[in-house]
């Protein structure tokens, strides 16, 4: 029976894992939008996106814990929540996102928006660590998300982010060395997962494949007593192999017929 259960284990775990993300993303991006409404005490475009994402993550909550929810589903909730992470992900890159710096300009106070390469790789190596990690994607997949996330930031850093142009090589070379070991550190973490869901899924084909051979063989035994033996006595060897009884003595399988001619 356990053997039976594994599978159904590994549903479950990876389930969790799912949850376990979701979840995640609802407190992140509740905390980055109450900290973008506290600094700039307004609606922004930044804190509104950081609301409806945190609100969208609450329903794909909601859904992952109700009845309407099975198995097929699962790989599809991956997917959409990578949609959103790639959304997350976009807002936050250098193109986009900026430090803001009051300085006095001829009496006034003045906004300088300034574009720094460091802009986005938290949420990459965020990201990314959660692709390979927690969702039961294949090692390809999450490969590639990983990859082009990182290139694609690394390009747009190169191009957009003119801040700090005295240590920009610097700061690209330290871009690149963080999101290449984030990569590779996961890769090695999915590599071993998936080798030990593979494991356990052998593990239990060869296990039902070996009680399937077993109840094969338990059948031919019964038909090969039932051709030689009564079949009370056939059925009463069998009681006794499946359950034997502790005994000095071997069982003597005779029965005293009263009147017999």
């Amino acid at each position: 029976m356990e053997a039976f259960g594994t599978p159904i284990k590994i549903f479950k775990l990876q389930h969790s894992s799912v949850v376990s993300v979701v979840s995640l993303f609802i407190v992140l991006t509740a905390i980055l939008c109450n900290l973008s409404f506290f600094y700039a005490q307004t609606f922004t475009a930044q804190n509104i996106y950081h609301l409806v994402h945190c609100l969208l993550f609450i329903v794909l909550l909601v859904f992952l814990n109700t009845k309407y929810f099975h198995d097929a589903y699962l790989l599809w909730v991956c997917y959409a929540i990578l949609f959103f992470c790639t959304t997350f992900i976009f807002v936050s890159l250098p193109i986009f996102t900026s430090t803001n710096q009051s300085t006095f300009a001829t009496g006034s106070l003045r906004m300088e928006t300034k574009k720094v390469a460091v802009e986005g790789v938290w949420q990459i190596l965020f990201v990314v660590f959660l692709s390979y990690a927690m969702m039961p994607l294949k090692t390809w997949i999450a490969g590639t998300i990983g990859l082009l996330l990182s290139g694609l930031h690394l390009a747009i850093a190169l191009t957009f982010a003119k801040e700090f142009s005295y240590i920009r090589w610097q700061q690209m070379v330290a871009n690149m060395v963080v999101l290449v070991g984030g990569n590779i550190i996961g890769i090695l973490l999915h590599t071993m997962m998936e080798h030990a869901q593979r494991k356990a899924f052998l593990d239990t084909r060869n296990c039902i494949a070996a009680r399937l051979e077993m109840e094969d063989e338990n059948e031919k035994l019964e038909r090969l007593l039932l051709s030689v033996l009564p079949q009370h006595v056939a059925m009463e060897m069998k009681n006794d192999i499946i359950s034997p009884v502790e005994g000095q003595f071997h069982k003597i399988y005779i029965q005293r017929h009263e009147n017999v001619r």
